[in-house]
């Protein structure tokens, strides 16, 4: 990716092939066999979602035009974390426009701490685009707010993302996963992680609250 791209948060189709990013990572942000909560959960004992906010928001500036909208008009806007053993792995922002929200997806309002992705992937009326990638610098708005959750998150210099259109109907749902460093030690399913040494293990525990829903998965050890 480019340093341009790096440094503006810019949104390429294509992850770089970059020393920074592990094989392990890379398989995470780039796998495209359907629902990545579907992967957590097969990559861990307990897993769990955090819901920090759920109400309208004006989206980011690179979102607005991918919702089909005019202008930065408030939408709905959604961000979890997904936890694996009490471990945060990944980052999620959800912006839905207003009225496609009532109209398209009014599961959204009742779906609390539930995954997003046990909806969207069991829906044959939806569709989902080509993914976008993108490293994020910890000034990016989508930093800030992991920051305000996960203050050590600070000190890590970039963070790895995907971001994709969702379809259904005429609604447009726009869904950005961050990919945090802790999930390099977690295979992909099929694989094994590679222990890279410029990620280490930032938290023991999640700080977020544990009145989340959570989903175990019986294991044999």
């Amino acid at each position: 990716m480019s340093a341009q791209l790096v440094r503006r948060g810019g949104w390429s189709p294509h992850l770089a092939f970059d020393a920074a990013i592990p094989p392990n990572l890379r398989r995470w942000v780039t796998g495209d066999d359907g629902s990545l909560t579907a992967r957590l959960v097969a990559a861990s004992a307990r897993f769990r979602v955090a819901r920090l906010l759920q109400a309208p928001r004006r989206p980011l500036a690179d979102e607005w035009q991918a919702l089909g909208q005019a202008d930065r008009t408030p939408a709905l806007t959604r961000e979890v974390l997904l936890i694996c053993d009490e471990i945060p792995a990944v980052f999620a922002h959800t912006v839905v426009r207003l009225r496609h929200a009532r109209r398209d997806w009014p599961f959204l309002r009742g779906l609390g701490e539930r995954p997003l992705g046990g909806r969207l992937f069991v829906d044959p009326a939806v569709r989902r685009e080509p993914f976008q990638f993108a490293r994020l610098l910890p000034h990016h708005p989508l930093r800030q707010a992991l920051h305000r959750v996960l203050p050590d998150m600070a000190a890590v210099p970039m963070l790895t993302a995907r971001r994709s259109v969702f379809r259904r109907s005429g609604g447009v749902m726009l869904v950005t996963e961050v990919f945090l460093p802790d999930l390099l030690s977690r295979p992909s399913p099929g694989t094994e992680a590679v222990p890279h040494p410029k990620y280490m293990r930032t938290t023991d525990r999640s700080p977020v609250s544990t009145h989340t829903t959570e989903i175990k998965k019986e294991t044999t050890r």
